[in-house]
């Protein structure tokens, strides 16, 4: 028996839009609006935040060809907007908008603790000059999010032998340049 920790994002590989699991390898790319660009052309500019959202495979290649995973845009600590429409509350981002964290238990287990957080060069560390913002689906509040000292709390849960988490996040640089961090989860299972 084995519990385990997956993060899922909602798109469409090309047979309809579902929960897709991040595979070794896949990542997460943020990108300034408009279609997909890999590297410079789909830079997020400085001091802004992401237009868009994919996944990507280890060569950098789109993999979300259909339909995007939503892409949720911090505005201000209880806005945002979802997929470029107009400024709405944070605690409007549905499950369907947000990435989902998943612990499967076997046997059944309770959840005792569960963070997130994005992290740099360590866990202690925020990614260098980038502003990470995340929040849980029906919180009213964005959090900064960079580094384990920011980690944001998702709570507890009843024994079950599935637990879900979900969660947006939302990046801006403050210098040029590539930037690369982790986004980590963890979950005490009892």
């Amino acid at each position: 028996m084995a519990n385990t920790l997956k993060l899922y994002a909602r798109y469409d590989p090309g047979a309809g839009v579902d929960w897709q699991e991040v595979l070794d390898g896949e990542k997460v790319y943020f990108q300034k609006s408009g279609a997909f660009a890999y590297g410079s052309s789909g830079a997020i500019p400085i001091t802004t935040y992401n237009g868009g959202t994919h996944i990507i495979n280890a060569a950098n290649a789109e993999l979300c060809t259909t339909a995007h995973p939503s892409n949720v845009e911090y505005v201000a600590a209880g806005t945002c907007k979802i997929n470029g429409g107009a400024i709405v509350n944070v605690k409007t981002i549905t499950e369907n908008d947000c990435f989902r964290f998943t612990g499967a238990c076997s046997p059944n287990a309770e959840v005792t603790a569960a963070e997130f957080f994005v992290y740099g060069a360590t866990e202690a560390d925020p990614i260098d000059d980038v502003t990470a913002w995340g929040v849980q689906q029906g919180d009213a509040a964005w959090a900064d999010i960079g580094g384990l000292a920011n980690a944001y709390d998702l709570g507890v849960g009843g024994s079950a032998a599935s637990h879900n988490r979900y969660v947006a996040v939302s990046v801006s640089p403050s210098t040029n340049g590539a930037k690369t961090g982790t986004l980590k989860c963890s979950m005490t299972f009892v």
